[in-house]
């Protein structure tokens, strides 16, 4: 083999070397980071606040992913709920694909009310008109929220149990109907295309929306 077909080689096989631990090295790394991030998860999903602001803190998209997933988790505590709910809250536009569904009757209240809260502060779009009306539509044909199924399961619920569970109640359907009417317009035009057949729901929710 010649000089210079020998030094060509040698080019080749020190650039690959290189390349390769260039390769290895930012491997190990993402593994590294995946491996953080999913403890994060885990912690978080204990209800701890700092974790989730230390995950979305990596400029990472499984990141926000990761957010998103723990904000929808019904298993993790609702502190570490409450801080993913803020965190995707916070971003622009609103994640509201993730956040819409969370106002769904089902949800624990503390959720369904932070949800309520990040959109009164944007937009209520499509997806939260949506929902809003999925889940008053839900209560008038007598559904039962998270907070009413916790209290039936009570032996013997007192006065004030109930007078709680009114509470909320009113709490809730008030947080829909500002919803509501933070979009008349696509609101009105959601309701009698989805509705059309419910013509009593449909002019209750009229006549407690203001005009388009």
């Amino acid at each position: 083999m010649k000089r210079t077909d020998l030094l060509v080689f040698a080019i080749f096989v020190v650039v690959s070397l290189g390349v390769w631990a260039v390769w290895a090295h930012h491997w190990q790394a993402q593994v590294a980071q995946r491996d953080e991030m999913y403890a994060l998860y885990a912690i978080a999903g204990g209800g701890d606040r700092d974790s989730v602001r230390r995950l979305a803190a990596y400029p990472s998209p499984q990141a926000i992913q990761l957010i998103e997933k723990l904000a929808q988790d019904r298993n993790a505590f609702p502190e570490g709920r409450l801080e993913a709910i803020n965190i995707l809250g916070a971003r622009r536009p609103v994640e509201s694909k993730t956040l819409a569904p969370l106002l769904w009757i089902d949800q624990p209240f503390v959720i369904r009310r932070a949800v309520a809260g990040v959109f009164k502060q944007s937009e209520c779009g499509g997806d939260c008109i949506s929902e809003t009306l999925k889940a008053l539509h839900a209560i008038r044909a007598g559904q039962t929220t998270s907070e009413m199924q916790a209290t039936a399961l009570i032996p013997s619920p007192t006065s004030h149990d109930q007078e709680h569970l009114v509470y909320l109640h009113k709490q809730t359907e008030e947080d829909y109907f500002v919803l509501l009417n933070r979009n008349a317009c696509l609101m009105r035009k959601i309701l009698q295309t989805d509705y059309a057949s419910d013509s009593a729901f449909v002019d209750e929710i009229q006549k407690k929306v203001g005009p388009c």
